[in-house]
């Protein structure tokens, strides 16, 4: 799945010089026909327009030996195993990708999305994904295991900062804390884990975010892959020729036929300078339930609209509108004129509930969020008077304010980020503080499965649950398996 983004952003490595040199390799590329009404028509199309491209990585085994340890326990039933979309916008030069996660309940189908593919092909994927989520599909990509191993050798291996040891069992994967480059076997077994484990304070702590953590590292390492592409020297024209030949020798990627190869060209020239950090990732919102005796995911509407108006055109900057936010209240009774969930709902953010805690009085105010809600966090702390800490949270489903005694209220106008530098993870050098990570309690609650298409009535599904387990905290600046600040990984 990674490689699809390495390979269609690491099309922004071309530069006009290179063209000539790999557009035989580009137009060796695989390709696979579906009905013409499922993708955009693209006929007459700016080359500078927004373009939404499905990325998926399938559960075949072409390429892979019989005797290799990535078929244990697995079937031969075909799926979508991961699934990305990436939207480009080569005027303004964005880049985002957002996962949809695997579980994810769709009415249509009555199933997990994951299985649209087994019955539909790619091309009733891609017409689930369209009309579940009402946003255009102009392309796909789809790639598989045994071509995503050879481009990390190719690449020389990924580096990867581990703030704690770490292991999964299932997925065949052991680290110990610290850096290391991961051969392509090695990054497989990462980012495929679904039962990735941290020993933190001499305890083995498993990660219990419904499959959201998984996605999160691929995303991240997504950015990790891309800058390893371009220290090793991928937009000399010699390195990105045997990076493509990787790609294309093993089959690893099929593209749909309406994906020309001056389209991926044009794209590649309009992201020369593109730098991987400034990918904005993120995965479309869910909770856990059940439909019948299925344990599903169901799509969170509320914050989900937010992320798909991107996906759709509607809009790239963020609004306090946009944001959703948990309130911790650790203040004994607070007054009227300092209630934290009014005074943003004033400036526009969406509560999502307050809790008044009984652990005590904190004495600072914390906002904890994901690396995926980074922005969200960031526009949150512009509207604090008081500086809080920021705690990063991997996989962490809501952004969090709990606040403390140092709490002093909410400005009329927000801070500009110049005013956060130093402060801010990421800005200006500042890195986000370890604190003690919430403790999860149980709820009840009605989480709607989304629309299949523009205009449908949702549907609504009660379930009882416990809240997931929310991980230790790590330290890194936003992009997990980023070395910390004065760590260099080679």
């Amino acid at each position: 799945m990674l490689l699809g983004c390495i390979g269609l952003i690491g099309a922004s490595l071309y530069t006009a010089s290179t063209v000539e040199t790999v557009y035989d390799d580009v137009s060796s590329i695989q390709r696979i026909a579906i009905g013409a009404d499922v993708l955009t028509d693209r006929t007459n199309v700016d080359p500078g327009e927004p373009r939404n491209i499905l990325l998926v990585g399938t559960t075949e085994n072409d390429g892979i030996d019989a005797g290799d340890d990535l078929l244990a326990g697995r079937g031969n039933t075909l799926l979508a195993d991961t699934i990305m979309v990436l939207r480009v916008e080569p005027d303004s030069g964005q880049a985002y990708v957002m996962s949809i996660n695997r579980d994810i309940y769709v009415p249509s189908i009555r199933g997990r999305i994951n299985g649209a593919v087994q019955f539909g092909g790619i091309g009733g994927l891609v017409k689930v994904v369209k009309e579940f989520l009402d946003i255009p599909i102009d392309d796909f990509m789809i790639v598989n295991f045994s071509g995503f191993r050879k481009v990390v050798d190719q690449l020389g291996g990924v580096p990867v900062y581990f703030p704690h040891d770490a292991r999964d069992f299932g997925s065949f994967f052991d680290a110990t804390a610290g850096c290391h480059v991961l051969s392509g076997e090695q990054a497989l077994n990462y980012v495929r884990s679904r039962h990735y484990e941290q020993k933190i304070n001499g305890k083995w702590v498993a990660d219990n975010t419904n499959d959201y953590g998984r996605v999160e590292r691929q995303r991240d390492f997504l950015v990790l892959a891309l800058d390893r592409a371009i220290e090793k020297g991928a937009r000399n024209p010699t390195v990105l020729k045997r990076l493509l030949g990787a790609a294309t020798d093993s089959g690893a990627v099929t593209l749909d036929t309406e994906f020309t190869v001056q389209q991926l060209l044009d794209l590649g020239q309009a992201f020369a300078n593109f730098d991987p950090e400034n990918l904005q990732r993120t995965a479309l919102p869910g909770n856990g339930g059940m439909v019948g005796e299925a344990s599903v995911i169901l799509m969170d509407d509320d914050l989900a609209q937010p992320i798909l108006d991107v996906f759709r055109g509607n809009g790239n900057t963020l609004q306090p509108k946009q944001v959703s936010v948990e309130v911790v209240e650790t203040r004994v009774k607070p007054d009227d004129t300092t209630k934290v969930d009014a005074l943003l709902s004033g400036r526009g953010f969406k509560i999502r509930s307050t809790q008044q805690s009984n652990a005590g009085v904190e004495p600072r105010t914390v906002v904890r969020y994901s690396s995926d809600q980074r922005n969200a966090a960031l526009l949150l702390s512009r509207y604090l008077i008081a500086d809080p800490l920021y705690q990063e949270v991997t996989g962490l489903s809501k952004l969090t304010l709990t606040v403390g005694a140092d709490y002093r209220g909410v400005v009329l106008l927000p801070k500009t980020e110049a005013d956060l530098a130093g402060k801010f993870p990421g800005l200006g050098g500042a890195v986000a503080t370890t604190v003690p990570a919430p403790t999860p309690t149980s709820s009840t609650t009605t989480l709607r499965s989304g629309s299949t298409g523009a205009g449908s009535a949702s549907t609504s599904t009660t379930v009882t649950a416990p809240a997931p387990a929310v991980p230790p905290p790590t330290t890194t600046s936003g992009i997990f398996g980023k070395p910390p600040e004065g760590v260099t990984c080679k």
